[in-house]
């Protein structure tokens, strides 16, 4: 797989890989220093919302603080915008196999060492980096080591997850590390119908499926804290221009029934932004691809966004999904 650096976007492409991920937090200042001694990513705005932002974000023109993070030095880096939230119980207060969102994925170096940091900020994690690589993927002796990758499942104080991943002696790891510093890999979430959520990302959000897996046993089952016999659907998505900002869905049972909708702002992840180079176009294959408008589209003069436009759109998983439409 190609790696592509910051600002590569490849021509005839009409939505971006996932920008910016909301999660909202009963204590800001907390899962800031979380994000920023754990991960180690930069804090690039914080500070009270503006009531446009607010009211175009959640219906309201209340005040919330909000802090939002990132790679400084990547362009193309998924940002991740804490927004505090202080009513709600706790994101996957149930089981880990309750559908929603699950949380964000972190491709990193040195796990090891984030994994450590990260449980001295408060993350609970279900156990240590665990190889996920297959017994068969040793190279025989004297030949340069097969890749490996390493995860970790963590619960925060909101409930989401922080996953970390990391590929070692890989040709091209996860991301694009400059620095000592974690980057957002993906969004995760538990779904009940599978096929429609490829659905929408595929004839939507021109995503591509780039891993799909299914998963039972060990290690899964250490790694998530899950009964030995459970099994699971794994599918992840990207934009082939982007290294990282990728959707994963995991599919534990099947149901055809319409997935429960997520709060505008709720504890955990609940809300996702694209940006795309024509809105009207985009906005055109929602109802094919089993989403629904709520909202737009507008012209708006966003704080940090700068002019452009809007819509807001429902997912098959229950997520509203923001479309942005710069200039």
């Amino acid at each position: 797989m190609k790696e592509f650096s910051s600002g590569d976007i490849l021509t005839g492409m009409s939505v971006s890989s996932l920008r910016e991920i909301t999660v909202g937090v009963q204590s800001l200042e907390r899962r800031t220093r979380q994000l920023q001694n754990g991960c180690r990513l930069s804090v690039l705005s914080s500070g009270d919302l503006e009531p446009i932002t607010a009211m175009r974000l959640f219906d309201t023109n209340a005040g919330f603080s909000a802090a939002l993070l990132g790679r400084a030095d990547l362009v193309d880096a998924p940002r991740i915008r804490l927004v505090q939230s202080t009513g709600g119980a706790p994101a996957r207060s149930e089981s880990l196999k309750t559908t929603g969102p699950l949380g964000v994925g972190f491709t990193t170096t040195g796990i090891a060492g984030v994994h450590s940091r990260l449980e001295s900020e408060g993350v609970q994690f279900v156990s240590p980096p665990l190889l996920l690589t297959p017994e068969n993927n040793e190279k025989p002796e004297g030949e340069a080591p097969g890749p490996k990758r390493f995860e970790a499942f963590g619960r925060s104080e909101d409930g989401d997850f922080i996953v970390l991943i990391e590929r070692v002696h890989a040709a091209t790891p996860y991301g694009t590390f400059a620095t000592d510093c974690s980057e957002p890999l993906h969004a995760s979430f538990i779904v009940t119908n599978l096929e429609a959520c490829l659905h929408f990302m595929s004839d939507v959000l021109q995503h591509e499926t780039l891993i799909a897996e299914t998963c039972s046993g060990s290690p899964f089952d250490k790694l998530l804290g899950l009964p030995e016999d459970v099994s699971f659907r794994f599918v992840m998505l990207h934009r082939p221009a982007y290294a990282t900002g990728r959707v994963i869905f995991i599919q534990f049972e099947k149901r055809l029934e319409p997935m429960a909708q997520t709060p505008s702002l709720a504890r955990g992840v609940c809300r996702l932004r694209y940006d795309c180079t024509d809105l009207h176009e985009t906005l055109s294959r929602v109802p094919g691809g089993g989403g629904s408008l709520v909202r737009g589209p507008a012209s708006i003069d966003d704080p940090i966004l700068g002019r452009g436009m809007v819509a807001l759109v429902r997912s098959p998983f229950g997520v509203v999904i923001e479309l942005w439409q710069k200039g």
